[in-house]
């Protein structure tokens, strides 16, 4: 089974947006960049989940709300807000969406589970930071889902074949063939292997509206896009099972 999640963002952090693009500008570029997602998981029938960031979630409510009447899960994705903002942010999209938001995916900025789970969330995709040290370490958790405070936590999904764990970055750098052998390495062993992207990935670089550093401006665009056309179709043909992370789980 392979659990494909999406985050809709804004990278590394929002005071590095370049002056010459308005607020208004980034997020149709933000809604631009995950139309492309959804078109491509159309054409393949896959049903995925979407992470959209808290601190943006309210200003794109209409592409979520096409997200899900597209048959997609949309969970939230906490970079750095303060659990008041999470709790408002979740029931204005309840309300919207005229469904539950179960999922909550962070990263170095971690709040307690308890917290969390006060919020009336039933899992957590926790996941760590890409950076071009990947190639010389393992992830620092546990690889294989578990339970705590009645909550769900989902790590990344690391290759034992490689190594490397299946995040945006190393999707975006792996030669295909061998991440697509980590792949298959890896569901031989495993259930399940968690695979996340983010939309920004779309942009291309001479178009990218904030800074990034170096090594991750390589293979964007259209370049990703075809990476991620390429992954789709060969998932499709070695027939392997993709599903939405709530209807996994539960």
């Amino acid at each position: 089974m392979i659990l494909l999640t999406f985050n809709i963002s804004i990278p590394e952090n929002n005071s590095k947006i370049k002056n010459k693009n308005s607020d208004d500008e980034l997020i149709l570029s933000i809604e631009k960049n995950t139309k492309i997602i959804l078109l491509l998981l159309e054409m393949h029938g896959f049903l995925a989940t979407f992470f959209v960031e808290v601190s943006i979630a309210n200003r794109v409510q209409k592409l979520l709300k096409t997200i899900s009447l597209s048959g997609h899960e949309i969970a939230l994705y906490n970079v750095n807000s303060d659990l008041e903002t999470i709790a408002k942010t979740k029931q204005n999209l309840e309300e919207f969406l005229e469904k539950p938001i179960r999922g909550l995916r962070q990263k170095s900025h971690r709040l307690p589970y308890s917290e969390i789970k006060n919020l009336d969330f039933i899992y957590v995709s926790n996941i760590e930071e890409s950076t071009i040290n990947f190639l010389w370490r393992k992830l620092t958790e546990k690889t294989e889902i578990y339970t705590e405070n009645e909550l769900t936590i989902v790590p990344e999904s690391q290759s034992p074949y490689s190594q490397l764990p299946f995040n945006d970055y190393v999707l975006q750098m792996t030669p295909m063939k061998y991440y697509e052998n980590m792949l298959l390495e890896s569901l031989k062993r495993e259930e399940y292997v968690m695979i996340y992207a983010n939309a920004w990935q779309i942009y291309d670089k001479e178009n990218l509206p904030f800074d990034l550093p170096f090594y991750k401006k390589m293979n964007l665009g259209r370049r990703f896009e075809d990476r991620l056309e390429e992954l789709f179709q060969f998932i499709d043909e070695q027939e392997i099972a993709v599903s939405r992370m709530k209807d996994y789980l539960f």
